[in-house]
Parts: C-alpha cells; sequence; structure tokens
C-alpha cells in the first residue's frame, strides 16, 4: 500500500494526547521529525520510500503507526556491526580508566576515532546544586579533543522535554540546530542529539553530540549507537565514582576526615623511601590530647568528640599542604613533616596549642579544670641514620623507631605540661 494513500498531515509531539504505547511514544519524542500518526489495521503492509522510517504501536487501545521522517543516511550492516563490536571493545578499554575524569576523557576520544562521532561533550550534574551541570571532556569546532573541566552551565528544563530528565526518553534529536561550545556561545548549525546518562536511580549527566564539523547527519543506527554507549559511560562513572567512595571510606576516620592509622602509616613509608632516595629531612611528630577523659566524665563523650574535632580541625589548618594529619587512636594524631626543620614543626604545634586554647567556649574549660592542649613529641630521620645505616635498615623497623622516639617526648611534654620541653637529638644542627 503507497504511503501517499494515507494523506501524511504534520504532527506536533508537544500534543496532550500522547499515545500510551512507551515504544511508540519514545519514537515520537527522540528518532527525528514525526510526519504523522497513523490507525491502522495490524495486518496491513506498507510501502515507504528510502528516508522514512515506521514505528508500530498502541494509540488509545488502537493499532496505529509512527510516520518519522529519518535524519542521515541508513548505515550498511557491515558499518553498523564494526560500530557495535567497536562498542565492545570501548566499553572494556573504559573500564580500565582509574577514576570518572579518564573515563570521561577517553570516552570522548574514542567516541570520534572509533565511532566517527563528529563532536561529543560528556556533562555531569552538579551533585552539591542540580541546577547546574559540570564540564568534563568534549571535541572543539575543530574535531580535536578538549579539556572543559572549568565549565559551568545551568540545567534548562526548557531546552528539552521534560520525559527527558524522567527517563522516558532514550535520546533526544534535533535537526538544524543551534551548536554550542562548553562555554555556551553558538557556533554554526547541524543535528544535534542528547542522550542522558542514568545511573539506574536518577539522572547523573548528559553526554551532547552533533555533526557540526562533517554534517553527515545521524542514522537510526547512529543514534542507537550513541544510547549504548550513553549507557555505557552511565555505568562507568557510577562504578568509578562509588569505588572513589569505598576508598575514601577505607582510608578516612569517620569523626575527623582526617586519614586512619593504616592509611598515615602507608603515607609514612612512602616518605621515608623518598627521603632516603633524595637525602631530604622527614620528621614525625606524635600528638595527644590532654583531658580528654575529664571532658567525657564531666560533659559526656559528645562534648569530648567535639574536642577531638576540634583539635583535628586546628592541626590541619596549622600544617603545610605537603603534610599529613592522620588520627591513629582514640586521641592520638600522627602528624608527617617532609622536608621540614625542627624549629619549623615546633612553631606549628606550638601554635596549634594556642589556636586549642583560645577555642574553649565559655566557662567549660575552667569548670572542669583544664585547658584544651596537645601534648606531642617529634622524631627525625637523621636520628636514625646517626644510629645506623638508614638505607639498610627496613622500612617497617624504620617506622617503628621513630614512633618510639617520638612517643617517649610526647609523654615527657605530657608530664611536663610543655615546660622545659626535651629537644630531639641533634635538632638544633639538623635541617628537618
Amino acid at each position: 500500500m503507497p504511503l501517499s494513500r494515507f494523506g501524511i498531515a504534520g504532527y506536533s509531539s508537544g500534543m496532550k494526547n500522547m499515545p500510551k504505547d512507551r515504544n511508540l511514544r519514545r519514537s515520537i519524542l527522540g528518532h527525528g521529525k514525526t510526519l504523522a500518526v497513523l490507525g491502522i489495521s495490524s495486518g496491513d503492509a506498507l510501502e515507504v520510500d528510502p528516508g522514512i522510517s515506521l514505528v508500530r504501536g498502541d494509540w488509545d487501545g488502537e493499532p496505529a503507526i509512527a510516520v518519522l521522517e529519518a535524519s542521515g543516511l541508513p548505515l550498511s550492516r557491515d558499518t553498523y556491526e564494526n560500530d557495535l563490536k567497536s562498542l565492545h571493545e570501548i566499553s572494556f578499554e573504559l573500564s580500565m580508566c582509574q577514576c570518572v575524569d579518564d573515563v570521561c576523557r577517553e570516552a570522548v576520544r574514542l567516541g570520534r576515532e572509533r565511532l566517527g562521532f563528529d563532536r561529543l561533550g560528556i556533562w555531569l550534574i552538579d551533585q552539591n546544586d542540580p541546577h547546574w551541570k559540570l564540564g568534563t571532556w568534549g571535541t572543539d569546532e575543530y574535531g580535536e579533543l578538549r579539556d572543559e573541566r572549568g565549565s559551568r552551565l545551568q540545567r534548562k528544563r526548557g531546552d528539552v522535554p521534560a520525559s527527558f530528565y524522567e527517563g522516558r526518553m532514550p535520546l533526544f534529536f534535533a535537526e538544524d540546530a543551534v551548536c554550542r561550545d562548553h562555554e555556551g556561545r553558538t557556533i554554526g548549525r547541524g543535528n544535534r542529539l542528547l542522550v542522558p546518562l542514568w545511573d539506574g536511580h536518577s539522572l547523573i549527566g548528559e553526554v551532547a553530540g552533533d555533526d557540526l564539523i562533517e554534517h553527515r547527519g545521524f542514522s537510526s543506527e547512529k543514534r542507537e549507537c550513541l544510547v549504548i554507549f550513553a549507557r555505557i559511560i552511565a555505568h562507568l562513572v557510577s562504578l568509578k565514582r562509588a569505588e572513589s567512595e569505598l576508598k575514601h571510606l577505607a582510608s578516612t576516620d569517620s569523626l575527623t576526615g582526617t586519614v586512619n592509622r593504616r592509611t598515615a602509616l602507608i603515607i609514612l613509608e612512602k616518605h621515608i623511601a623518598q627521603s632516603w632516595r633524595s637525602s631530604a629531612p622527614l620528621t614525625l611528630c606524635l600528638a595527644d590530647l590532654d583531658g580528654l577523659k575529664i571532658v567525657n566524665d564531666a560533659y559526656g563523650h559528645a562534648a569530648g568528640d567535639d574536642y577531638i574535632r576540634r583539635a583535628s580541625s586546628i592541626l590541619v589548618g596549622a600544617v603545610r599542604g605537603s603534610d599529613t594529619v592522620g588520627r591513629i587512636g582514640g586521641d592520638e594524631f600522627l602528624i608527617a613533616f617532609p622536608d621540614c626543620r625542627g624549629d619549623v614543626v615546633t612553631a606549628i604545634m606550638e601554635r596549634v596549642n594556642d589556636e586549642l586554647s583560645m577555642s574553649a567556649k565559655g566557662p567549660r574549660g575552667a569548670m572542669a579544670g583544664y585547658v584544651p592542649r596537645l601534648s606531642w613529641g617529634m622524631a627525625s630521620l637523621s636520628e636514625l641514620s646517626e644510629a645506623e645505616d638508614a638505607e639498610s635498615t627496613d622500612i617497617q623497623r624504620c617506622i617503628d623507631i621513630l614512633l618510639e622516639l617520638a612517643d617517649q617526648r610526647m609523654y615527657d611534654d605530657k608530664r611536663n605540661k610543655g615546660r622545659a620541653r626535651p629537644r630531639s637529638a641533634g635538632e638544633a644542627k639538623v635541617a628537618l
């Protein structure tokens, strides 16, 4: 039956009387220009011209067909099968990426090199403010990979149908549309595709594509390819985020947000190895809160936790960016100071105690009979090298010796309440 006999009329996807059939509705909203939706008997055969595609479905309980004008030339079967094979290979390569940023960069690069898309850009919804989307990596108007991580654009719901953000559209397609760069500036016109990134529960971003460079259009097979590609990207972004969160939880002290004992010792081990290679100084410090039991007994453990958090916050704020603060016990901290002199460490720790004392609010400190304070002691790698050949010493034994030295000095300081603090051996003459 020739298509012309149906008297095709224009159809607007914004009509309220949308088809109930999900496949038909998705095709109308997301797969090119809809020429008509026609009632037809389920057994009727149709003859259509090239460039026209038909999708059978249901309209208000009656058999219907959406007549769609396909954009772009259809792919050959070999090309389509090659794209599917490339998608399989790309999914494996992307799974080897170490973080979300690597996934986005490689996805954009491989999307152009292996799948033949003119331009792609991956945007992730701002996790702190979902009204904005953040750039990652994209393709510029010359087809080159571009770092777009500094970009931030507001999400405008009017740009696409609301159902796009509700998970009811596999993609949004627009012919001869305005094409923009990562800063929202108009750079030309072309066919545009927008595919949502879903983590299984919510929208986490979108993949934007256009044919601005070569104006080849997007066949239905190419659109399907991008939909599959977006699902791969969304899965891996979600996976890498989960892995990052697990690593953070495994390495972080939940009360203070500093690194935990295990991570602090791993970092210290790396600092020692680096110091041996570069002959750079290294100082470590052990610090212990005074009066924590008094606070717990007088005001409860919630106040004690607040005391620990306050001390940790002041420590983190006082040390340098290259230093590491770790909570290694209930009220005990380990601080690693790579490439730092002993007098600098002393100045930092005394400043911490000054700030901690000033941070006590109201009469609480006086009533409990204490002044908030950290007792601390330090040890240097140079002290170890004076006693034995450092590089021939097992790193773990080296750590044990340094911790024992710092621990002894910390308890000397606690007994002396900071008065006549004993210096570490050779502190004045060794560049720590």
